[in-house]
This record gives structure tokens, sequence and C-alpha cells, in this order.
């Protein structure tokens, strides 16, 4: 595929400068334009789009398709079903991109629970070309694949996934592909299918390239996947656009300009997205905690003792079975420590997905806490923070997160503010006055408070107000609580002190890039079996079959290379 480059200018401009022409003339020259194509490196198209931003030669360069007019490209038979009926915003959205009759590339910004799902579809099915669609991870990879057959008439065999566990291929001259930013940018040894499918990738035009969480585009390796792909038109959905490492700028360059950005209030008054409840639980640290927390210099250690401070799991298990008995509501609890997620979740019964959690097994909790009664409560690390889609949640505690990212807290509120209930009671004035709550728990006098201060600043800008809460949970909860007495509070410290640096730390996953702007790498301590893949092994014994009483195997039955070992 030729990348070309148009630029325009009056001829006015170029005659202005020859003495030779009358008045008349040059008021003539100045109503006719010149236009100018040429073709560039495809190598070098990125550093092109950078060099024309207005700080530098402000010749800021617009994408568009002709996909009307576009006869080399077979055409995708695929239409938004009647049931489909996109929003007001998301029409005017759309109307962005599609105003001029071609395809415009850029970048829609709506927030969580808003629908950007129908207006990718939507754009999909209006320029009717192949299609790639980027997310984060496998679970949105088959929630993508699911929206499309639920909105859109395209047949099954037009539409496959490809990641890890799922290698399909559509069949026809045209169809949509469902994948991750990680199958297509990784760069080491695949298997055999895989190398043909990432072929066949490469190697297509493609007529829309859609791009989920599109926040994550600027690091290093997602943004290898705009120079990989060939495609047409570029569409780029996010709910928070905003990096803490100033990158986010290079998305005009990459994708293209914010074509349209929704008021999360106006959403909120139209009964579009959910009235959330923001609040900050204040949670002094217990005398033993904090005198620990004041001696170390450790930043884990400080970290783990802050987010581990008995009275904020006291106040998160309070707020738990609040809104579990008592109002019968969906919880979702965050921590990005991966200590502190394994200790309240298994200190409280319930199940918890983080990083290494394997896909079935995240499909299986998901699924169970969607439609089982049994289950209202899941523990999330920041594998929760984008592309994971659970509407019937309507809670969140967050207990610990990643410094001050305001982007990972405006992601996190997304997670309830999918519309629940009946649309007049939303509306502004409406019986409900909130319908959702967030709750982020904070230990008080410690650098936690800093950090939540700064991560609020995102959702501060759009509207929201957070509420001080200091008095949780109360005197008369007390005794039915996790950690009442001093000697539990002592051993649960115990546990936390003991601990090695390799089991405490942050989950760090390929799209924090930008979280190298909020934490800086530093020299720390740790264990060589951390770094040979031995952290967290313990000795097991086996039996072999050579005791008293064993079971012998039959030698016949055994490999050639280990028969005389046992004869």
């Amino acid at each position: 595929m030729e990348d070309c480059l148009a630029v325009s200018r009056t001829a006015g401009e170029i005659a202005s400068g020859h003495d030779l022409l009358d008045e008349m003339q040059l008021a003539a020259a100045t109503e006719e334009k010149e236009t100018h194509s040429f073709e560039i490196d495809s190598a070098q198209v990125e550093n092109v789009k950078q060099r024309c931003l207005p700080n530098a030669l402000n010749f800021p360069m617009l994408e568009e398709y002709d996909f009307r007019n576009d006869t080399v490209n077979p055409d995708l038979d695929m239409e938004l079903k009647p049931q489909a009926r996109p929003r007001p915003y998301q029409e005017k959205s759309l109307s962005k991109m599609f105003g001029n009759g071609r395809a415009r590339s850029g970048i829609i910004v709506l927030p969580c629970g808003a629908g950007k799902s129908l207006v990718g579809v939507s754009a999909a099915c209006r320029i009717k070309k192949s299609c790639l669609c980027l997310a984060t991870n496998a679970v949105s990879v088959d929630q993508w694949a699911f929206q499309f057959k639920l909105w859109s008439t395209i047949r099954d065999e037009h539409i496959s996934r490809f990641t890890s566990d799922n290698k399909e291929k559509f069949r026809g001259m045209a169809g949509v592909v469902v994948t991750t930013y990680n199958m297509v940018a990784f760069g080491g040894k695949r298997s055999e299918d895989s190398e043909k499918i990432i072929e066949e990738i490469r190697n297509r035009e493609w007529g829309l390239l859609l791009m989920d969480e599109v926040h994550v585009v600027p690091a290093h390796m997602f943004r290898k996947v705009i120079s990989i792909t060939k495609s047409h038109c570029k569409l780029g959905l996010t709910a928070t656009l905003v990096r803490e490492d100033e990158r986010i700028t290079d998305l005009n360059f990459l994708i293209g300009p914010k074509l349209y950005e929704a008021n999360w209030l106006d959403l909120v008054k139209g009964g579009f997205i959910a009235n959330v409840q923001c609040a900050e639980v204040w949670c002094p640290m217990t005398k033993e905690f904090f005198a620990e927390y004041l001696k170390k210099e450790n930043s884990k250690k400080k970290q783990v003792l802050y987010v581990m401070n008995p009275n904020k799991f006291r106040a998160c298990e309070f707020l738990i079975r609040f809104h579990e008995q008592q109002r019968g509501d969906k919880i979702i609890v965050f921590a990005d420590n991966l200590f502190a997620l394994t200790a309240y979740a298994m200190k409280l019964r319930k199940p918890m997905i983080y990083g290494a959690t394997s896909h079935a097994e995240r499909t299986r909790i998901l699924y169970q806490f969607k439609n089982s009664p049994e289950v209202n409560t899941v523990f999330l690390s920041k594998v929760g923070d984008n592309s994971i889609d659970i509407p019937e949640a309507n809670v969140i505690i967050q207990i610990s997160s990643h410094a001050g990212s305001r982007r990972q807290e405006a992601q996190r509120l997304g997670r309830i503010l999918r519309a629940k209930g009946k649309h007049q009671d939303r509306m502004a004035g409406g019986k409900e006055e909130y319908n959702a709550f967030f709750y982020s728990l904070v230990s008080t006098d410690t650098q936690e408070m800093y950090y939540s201060t700064k991560r609020q600043q995102f959702l501060i800008d759009q509207g929201y107000s957070f509420k001080v809460i200091t008095s949780l949970p109360p005197p008369e909860e007390g005794p039915n609580l996790s950690f009442h007495t001093l000697d539990e509070q002592l051993d649960l410290l115990g546990k936390v002190l003991s601990a090695g640096d390799d089991m405490i730390g942050v989950e760090h996953l390929e799209e924090d890039s930008d979280g190298k702007a909020l934490l800086k790498a530093r020299r720390s301590a740790g264990l060589m079996s951390a770094f040979s893949g031995a952290g967290g092994m313990v000795y097991m014994e086996y039996n072999t079959g050579k005791g008293k009483g064993a079971k012998k195997k039959d030698p016949a039955k055994r490999h050639t290379l280990f028969k005389k070992r046992y004869t």
C-alpha cells in the first residue's frame, strides 16, 4: 500500500514574489489552487507526520479514506442490526469521523460504560472493509468478538480471534480479526500457525484499524503495531486520554487528532451512565504498623505496611458486608500490591484475578460474578483496569493503587459507570440519587495521601467530587471484624515484615510504560530465586515407587532410556 501526502497552497502565494504579474492577474491567480502529491517512504511516515505538527512546521495532516470509491479492497457484507440504535452522543462522535463523506482517522473519547463498543462496530459497518480490532488482553478480545456479533449482521465465518489460546482464520476475501496489541507487536519466535496468521495480518490492506484503550499505544511496544500494519483509517477509542509520561501527544501523529470527547456529567444527567458517589475513606494507621512504617527506608516495605494497615482491612471488610448483605450489590476490590491482594482475598474467602490467572480461570470467575448470587465480590489486580466489561458491578473498593496515576483512577471508576435501573430513574431529578459507589481507602499520615490527591485530579476535572469519610467502620461493628485484637494485628505485622521483597511488589504489566514517570527506576535488594524464576516454589516429596509395599511399574512399559535404572 502506498502512503501519500497532499499539500495545498494558493497560487497567489507562489506568484506574489513575481513583479511581472499585475494586480488583476494576481487576484485571478489567488482563486486557483495547486495540489501537489508525492510518495514517501513508508518507514518515514511517522517522522513526516511528527514534523507537520503545529509545534513544528504547523501543517497538521489529516488521514482520510475514500472507502466508497475503493474498488481494490473487497467489501465486507456487514450491517448494523435494527435493534442497534446509537445514542445522540454516539451519533455525534460518528459524524465527526464521517462528516465529509470519507472516514477520517482520529480518536473518540467516551467514558467507560457509555458504549464505545457500539461506536467501533458502527464505524466498521459504515466502511464495510476488512477490520483489524486491537484490544489489551484475551478477555477483551472475547468481549469485542461478542460485541461485533451482538450489534452487526456479520457472519461467524467472517470474524476470527487471534490470541495465544484461539488462532482462528476467517474465510472469504474480507473479514474482522480481533486480537491483542501483544500478539501483533511480539518480535520473538512464534508457532507455525501464529506465524501464518501474523504474516497475513501484516500483508493485508485493512480498511479500518480499530484500537481499544488507545492511550496504551504510545508505549514503545504498542506503537510498533502502527508501523507493522497497513490500514487506510485508524480509529482510537478510550475513556481517559491522559498519561503520566507526556507521550499522549504522540497520538496526534500516530493515529490522528481527537475527533470527539463527551462530557461525563452531561451523560450522567441524561441517564446514559451511572451516577457515582465518590468517597475517600481515611484509615488511621495502628500504632505498631505506623512505627514500622517510620523506620523503613525500603519503599516496597513502606507501601505494603500502609496497604496492610489493619484499620484499612477492617474498613474494607465492613464495606463488603454492608453492600453485600444490606444492598445486594456487586463489588470489585482493586489492589495493585499482589501481597495485599492475596492476603485480603484469602482472609475474606473471595475469588481473585491477577496477571498470572489463566484465561479460562478469569472467564470462569467473571461468569460466576455476573450470574451467581453466591459470588458478589471479586478481587482484581491492575489487569482489571482496562477492557474488562462487568456491567453488573456497582461498587468499587480500592485498597492499593499505582502511585499517582490519574488514568488508573478514572479507568477503575469506569468499571461501574454502566447505566443501571430504569432510564427515568437515572435521569437528573429521578428517584435514584446515587446508584454506584467508589471508595478509595487511604492510610492517613502516609505517602498514600499525597498519591490519592494526585490520582483524583482527572475525575475532579470531569466534575466529580470526593466525600471524605473518617469514621469507618463504626465502633459498634469493631468486635465483628477481623484483626480486632492486638495479637491478631501483631501476627499480621509479623507476616508483612517477614515477606521477601520479591513477594510484596506491585504487579507490572506490558502497558505500564507510563509508570516510569511515576516511580523512577531504583536499585533494591532481592532474592536470587526471583531471577531464576523459582520465587514462591516449595519443596515437595514424591513417591518414587521404591518404598516398602509400593507398587512397581512394569519394566516393559518404561522408556528405553530408563529400563536399566529400574531392573
